[in-house]
């Protein structure tokens, strides 16, 4: 099975907690990533908003992972991201930083606000600092990364970004939850030739874990969105229902998906080839 995972937390996770890679007590280490045939892994460096010295965790969060994926299998292939623009601490030049350091992505605020954008929990939009940012992002080839924006934030942010992706977000049709994308949402980043990665944190499916999951994907395919549809799991960055609470049992959420009808050929390009196709044209 090939699999391509849009976000997970584990670069956190393993940093706080002092876990390897290879072998753990995680929602993914590289052993239970074995599953899988080819595997390739945006990992994640969270950044809250009102962080103290968020560059400076960033750094040793990144630092931490890419020793631990030195002894990673040899069926992944792994990517960065940042989730927090505060890693930046009002210095545009820290962006290409980040450049430097492979991150593909960067989602511009968390749930909070900084001095780039708002996050779901607040009002605040895309500030005139934030239009700066972007446009070196621009130059740079990174991609925004929409998920956790609010509204005002996410349809400005997309207003001004040559490359958006939601790594991890659903359907607000399906579960009327904040962090979730409405219709107009959607639309807009597929028109945009985006990718949206489904999430398995429960409170963003709101029902039995597989059959939501069905229900995202069914939604988007019935108005003809099955180029954009992408997993971005989540894994390591809450609480996780047990049905689908590892790495290890994605498969058997294909072989769910499979039972309700779904063909391979689209179960490809759900599990793997939208969001390769996504990141090769980077």
């Amino acid at each position: 099975m090939y699999y391509f995972d849009l976000h997970c937390d584990t670069a956190y996770e393993c940093y706080v907690t002092g876990e390897d890679f290879l072998k753990n007590n995680l929602a993914i280490s590289g052993e239970s990533g074995g599953v899988f045939d080819n595997w390739h892994q945006v990992f994640a460096i969270w950044i809250k908003d009102d962080l103290e010295k968020p560059f400076e965790l960033y750094k040793k969060i990144l630092s931490d992972i890419k020793l631990k994926l030195q002894k990673s299998p040899q069926n992944l292939t792994q990517y960065f991201s940042v989730e927090g623009g505060a890693v930046i601490e009002y210095d545009i030049d820290r962006l290409y930083i980040l450049k430097q350091d492979s991150v593909r992505f960067l989602t511009l605020a968390w749930n909070g606000e900084n001095d780039i954008a708002g996050g779901v929990n607040t009002e605040k939009t895309l500030t005139g600092f934030g239009k700066r940012v972007i446009r070196e992002m621009n130059k740079l080839g990174m991609v925004c990364d929409l998920s956790h924006l609010n509204a005002k934030s996410f349809y400005k942010v997309a207003e001004n970004a040559e490359k958006i992706v939601a790594t991890h977000s659903n359907c607000y049709e399906i579960c009327p939850h904040k962090r979730n994308l409405t219709d107009a949402q959607i639309k807009l980043i597929y028109e945009r030739k985006g990718v949206m990665g489904i999430c398995f944190y429960p409170d963003f499916l709101g029902g039995e874990v597989f059959e939501k999951i069905y229900e995202n994907i069914f939604y988007l395919c019935d108005k003809g969105y099955e180029d954009i549809i992408a997993i971005g799991s989540d894994f390591d960055g809450g609480r996780m229902n047990e049905k689908l609470d590892k790495i290890s049992k994605i498969p058997q959420l294909y072989e769910f998906l499979q039972s309700k009808g779904l063909e391979n050929q689209l179960l490809y390009k759900i599990f793997y080839k939208n969001a390769h196709n996504f990141i090769a044209k980077l």
